[in-house]
């Protein structure tokens, strides 16, 4: 660390020491006469019209300039050489564009000026970068259902994902900007604000979304979508890279005062309140903020100023199914005594041989309160209140230097209901429970101008997040009859009760147990410290550009364990019904962690050379190599422990030296990324291009599932299964005192057979993805332009996780009830990084940014997306561990994201009525009519991919258990039945099912969102807008994915959740000066 911390220093050093930041646009070009000859020695000005500022060069011998450093906006375009005309014209450029203008010369008097009408928004000649720029404008005016602006990030060709929701069937409830791109995982993109990172490094997303920081939709000027980034800038994710770029004032003073407000008034029911006849879930929503930016010193300095606040209180619906009254009394027909192996007499368990502490708590859990297989229905409330403030100076300090600063402040709380609520609770994700999450960001940058032709940039951030979260039976202590013996009771975890689950009973999205989560309590509290610096360079036709970046310290100290409280599963073990081991007390599996905080640290140094090659005036070409490179997770304290297949397994330790010493991993050092892309520009409206590239994902997170640091000596996590013989232990016995006993660690003595070991392949190469494509764009009328690209994604190296002491076969085959391989240890979570990926696309735009009054987008995805593995942190069709740790090719299927068709329209309009419009442009009707914007966005896409499971079937710890099918899958598509549940049978349990990962698809979604809003002049500098937003505007009903275990099959093939939300309205009101 001493020696990185010492490169970084030495860099500033010597500065320039090897592109503009890719949050910024650079123009490039030539000057010629008008006989076609260079103009060496030109002056070229390039002033930014909102803030007077501008930036000189000369051109070069070959009359070529270059300018850098550009902030995104209209800019005037200025050229003139001694005994020639001055010629003016005005361009827009976009975030990170590389603009080219060339310009003419007529012999002429320098007074004299040639002046090019009308605005160019330039097409891409340059670059073979795929990507979208969402402008302010559409940041500002489109519908956006809690003014998340990263929900426009579907708007882009190439991009799948649903809007923002709280219903527990979206694709990541709860969680933003999780997006898949041509066939990447949607934790696999780089997110960068105002030219620096801000990707989380925390090891399970607990911030809700993968950024540090998020501002607010007032404070963002635009944002790039870069899809497929073949320059060598982009790096450390194989996703998209997004680019995020913060306002900053100008030399008038502006200002906006704003309040969104919603509450269930103006809302549709959804569909599961009305189907019980419930009234209406709450839905109280404030959103309010203020903003305000101008000069400090005209033409030089400026600030600009926002914070926004939000209050929610909004009702969400818990669907599950609970014991019945007679089953609770032990009426269970079939049911066996376990002492005797014969069923009771009449199907009823004695009342005397009911477990007392079973009866007190399922005494506390509601009977059923309606009909069907889903027989309990809850609406409760979820909190989730935030504020965030923002502040940004820049200031011009001379011709050649310029710098800016910006910080962002965050505090977010939420409260997210389970299906019970109380010390009881109901929740099985540890995306519910109540949490805190404070971000801090700050970033420097200092542009620094060599020569004419050389460019220099620095830039330095460091970011803060601290994510605490507990389960909403934290610190209550349950009814003294249902207090199981040996209870957990230190006070860091202690709160209700022990996770209870039972086999058919409580399931839904997010639920599956009585109880709480595994994963709370829990927190991560992260660090990080970024360095860049950069050069651009013009050389004749050549523009290069170098980086290094530097991330040096990353920390995360976070608790991440699960069953920190115990978790218990009753299943049909020992009476033939789940609910009659339960009564009995017979617990069949048993975990229990101690509580362990990990000190996890990485530090990652990238580079990157660039040229890009202007050939000739048609033909440019795009050369990038691009090298990155991150340590492997390291412990503070080396309390780090892998395993080592060899033999008959052994555990390594880290200790004190080399990186892999004290990683336990090998560092990957090979990462080198070559990048080409190709542009020819066929006539004035036409550009052919083309791209391919190598990517790597230095961060792959799946959680505490691979954590090094969460194995012995530091963390005990025990787990015991039986589902013969004997139970783990009876609850009127409590849980025993030795569970938790720190073991042998010399596997020779047997003691580690129920300690869960985490483990990393010891050459394990970060995910590999490669990306190529061709297309075209094409202006098809004056300001509309069409882009189609063909894109193919070929993923190698992804992470995967096994059981890698699953059972072996015995005699028979085709099972996993054979003996084990490694029987001196149990559960061993291996991540492995031999996952495969392929991905087919084609991406189909049509834009109009807006002008005259209106705009438009339509962005359309045809694809193909196949993975032998599946994102571990996000809701999806398939599981995590397949079925057979050694068939590989038995999971290969259509990724969970895999969405075949996607389309994505939106529009801003101006009504054409009012004061310099078409209709009704004076006297009352202009007073009336005028001031009117209506925009929307409709989308819509075809059925996720699923799979049917079983989880009684046990193939071995956590591996995933799957019955045959024996029939045709389809059925009436109905919530009640959205499959045919016969065409599958359950298997005797350890048998390996034949049910093909991902063969069927889930419901379609749709949704039109719309706004509509009218501004009023108060004063020439003055106004006040009133807005009106509709999300889901035709209050579809949107599923989630259905039941698909055959082990509940009173709920298979039923849906219990939304996948989005019913119709909902919002109103505000808007002072903007």
């Amino acid at each position: 660390m001493k020696r990185v911390l010492a490169a970084v220093l030495a860099l500033l050093c010597i500065a320039p020491a090897v592109q503009a930041q890719i949050d910024r646009a650079s123009l490039a070009g030539t000057v010629k006469d008008s006989a076609g000859g260079v103009l060496p020695g030109a002056t070229v000005t390039v002033t930014n019209i909102a803030t007077n500022v501008a930036s000189k060069a000369t051109t070069s011998s070959s009359g070529a300039f270059l300018v850098v450093n550009l902030q995104s906006g209209q800019y005037l375009v200025e050229a003139e050489a001694q005994g020639l005309q001055k010629a003016v014209q005005s361009v827009i450029l976009e975030i990170g564009q590389r603009g080219r203008v060339d310009i003419s010369l007529s012999v002429g008097s320098m007074s004299e000026t040639v002046t090019v009408e009308g605005v160019r928004r330039l097409l891409n000649t340059e670059d073979a970068t795929l990507g979208t720029v969402i402008d302010q404008n559409a940041v500002a005016n489109l519908p956006l259902a809690i003014r998340n602006w990263d929900d426009l990030l579907a708007l882009v060709p190439g991009v799948q994902g649903d809007r923002f929701t709280e219903q527990g069937g979206g694709t990541s409830f709860g969680r933003t900007g999780g997006v898949n791109v041509h066939g990447s995982r949607s934790l696999q993109n780089n997110f960068l604000l105002d030219g620096v990172d801000n990707n989380s490094v925390s090891t399970n997303v607990q911030e809700l979304t993968s950024q540090v920081s998020r501002p607010s939709v007032d404070s963002i000027q635009e944002f790039k979508v870069v899809t497929s980034p073949y320059s060598a800038e982009y790096g450390r994710s194989p996703g998209a890279a997004i680019s995020v770029s913060t306002k900053s004032g100008t030399n008038e003073f502006h200002g906006t005062v704003y309040d969104f407000y919603r509450n269930e008034g103006m809302d549709a029911n959804d569909f599961f309140s009305k189907r019980a006849g419930r009234s209406k879930p709450a839905n109280d929503q404030n959103q309010f903020g203020a903003n305000l930016g101008g000069p400090i010193i005209k033409d030089k300095a400026f600030f600009f100023v926002d914070y926004e606040g939000t209050r929610i209180t909004r009702g969400v619906t818990r669907l599950t199914r609970v014991p019945t009254a007679d089953e609770r009394a032990g009426i269970l027909p079939g049911v066996r005594d376990p002492l005797t192996g014969v069923a009771f007499p009449g199907g009823v368990i004695p009342a005397g041989r009911i477990d007392p502490f079973a009866a007190a708590i399922m005494a506390l859990v509601p009977l059923p309160n309606q009909a069907g297989a889903n027989n309990f229905f809850r609406q409760a409330d979820l909190i989730d209140n935030s504020d965030r403030i923002l502040a940004r100076l820049d200031y011009k300090l001379n011709q050649n230097d310029s710098v800016f600063a910006r910080y962002i402040y965050s505090d977010r709380t939420r409260q997210i209901p389970g299906a019970f609520g109380g010390v009881i609770d109901g929740t099985g994700t540890s995306g519910f429970g109540d949490q805190k999450i404070k971000t801090n960001a700050f970033v420097f940058g200092w542009t620094h101008i060599l020569s004419p032709s050389m460019v220099n940039e620095f830039r330095f951030s460091w970011s803060k997040a601290d994510s605490d979260a507990v389960h909403q039976a934290f610190g209550i202590e349950p009814p003294v009859a249902a207090r199981i013996p040996g209870m957990i009771t230190n006070p860091v975890v202690a709160g209700g009760f022990p996770g209870i689950s039972i086999d058919g009973y409580f399931g839904g999205p997010g639920l599956g147990r009585l109880g709480s989560p595994d994963f709370l309590p829990k927190f991560q509290h992260t660090q990080q410290f970024e360095f860049i610096e950069s050069l651009s360079w013009l050389k004749g036709n050549h523009a290069f550009k170098g980086g290094i970046n530097i991330i040096a310290p990353m920390k995360n100290q976070y608790y991440d364990v699960p069953a920190g409280r115990g978790a218990m599963r009753f299943r049909n073990s020992f009476t033939g019904n789940s609910m009659g081991d339960y009564l009995l007390g017979y617990v069949a599996d048993f975990q229990l962690s101690n509580v362990f905080v990990a000190d996890q640290r990485h530090w990652a140094s990238m580079f990157y050379l660039q040229d890009d090659w202007k050939v000739n005036s048609k033909l440019a070409v795009n050369l990038g190599l691009r090298y990155d490179f991150i340590t492997p997770a390291l412990e503070a304290t080396n309390a780090q422990t892998n395993f080592n297949p060899a033999g008959a397994g052994s555990l390594v330790f880290a200790k004190d030296g080399s990186l892999e010493d004290r990683g336990l991993v090998k560092p990957d050092r090979n990462n080198f990324a070559p990048r080409v892309g190709i542009v020819y520009t066929l006539n004035e409206k036409t550009v052919l291009r083309g791209g391919w590239g190598l990517f790597y994902n230095l961060f792959d997170r799946i959680g505490s599932e691979d954590q090094l640091a969460l194995n012995l000596p530091g963390l005990n996590n025990s787990t015991i299964t039986r589902t013969s013989g004997s139970p783990v232990f009876l609850l009127r016995q409590g849980i025993p005192g030795s569970f938790l006993v720190q073991p042998n660690l010399d596997p020779a003595a047997g003691q580690l057979r129920t300690n869960r070991l985490r483990a990393v392949s010891n050459d394990a190469p970060k995910t590999t993805v490669m990306q190529t494509s061709i297309g075209f764009q094409r202006e098809l009328t004056a300001g509309i332009v069409l882009t189609l690209d063909g894109v193919y994604t070929k993923g190698s190296n992804l992470g995967r996780l096994v059981n890698l002491n699953q059972p072996l076969p015995n005699a028979a085959g085709n099972n996993a009830s054979g003996a084990l391989p490694y029987p001196n240890f149990g559960f061993i979570e291996w991540r492995s990084q031999d996952g495969e990926s392929e991905y087919k696309g084609i991406d189909l735009g049509i834009e109009k940014r807006f002008s005259k009054g209106y705009g438009f987008g339509v962005a359309y995805t045809l694809s193909d997306s196949k993975d032998n593995t599946s994102e571990h942190l996000s809701t999806q069709g398939s599981a995590s561990f397949p079925q057979n740790s050694r068939d590989i090719a038995a999971w290969y299927g259509p990724s969970d994201y895999d969405v075949r068709h996607r389309l994505a329209l939106n529009f801003v309009a101006e009504l054409p009525f009012g004061k310099g419009k078409k209709f009704a442009n004076e006297g009352i009707g202009a007073t009336v009519l005028g001031g009117w914007t209506l925009s929307g966005i409709y989308t819509a896409r075809s059925g996720r991919p699923f799979m049917v499971t079983q989880s009684g079937n046990n193939v071995g710890t956590a591996m995933t258990g799957l019955p045959n099918q024996v029939g045709d899958p389809k059925g009436s598509e109905t919530v009640d039945s959205w499959f045919n549940g016969a065409a599958f049978q359950a298997v005797p349990s350890g048998t390996f099912g034949n049910v093909k990962r991902n063969g069927m698809r889930g419901p379609q979604y749709k949704s039109l969102d719309f706004t509509l809003q009218r501004r009023f002049d108060l004063t020439s500098r003055v106004a006040a807008s009133l807005r009106w937003d509709v999300f889901n505007a035709l209050d579809r009903v949107n599923l989630g994915l259905p039941d698909r275990n055959v082990s509940s099959p009173a709920t298979l093939g039923v849906i219990s959740s939304l996948g989005g939300d019913p119709r909902l309205m919002q109103v505000s009101v808007r002072l903007t000066f």
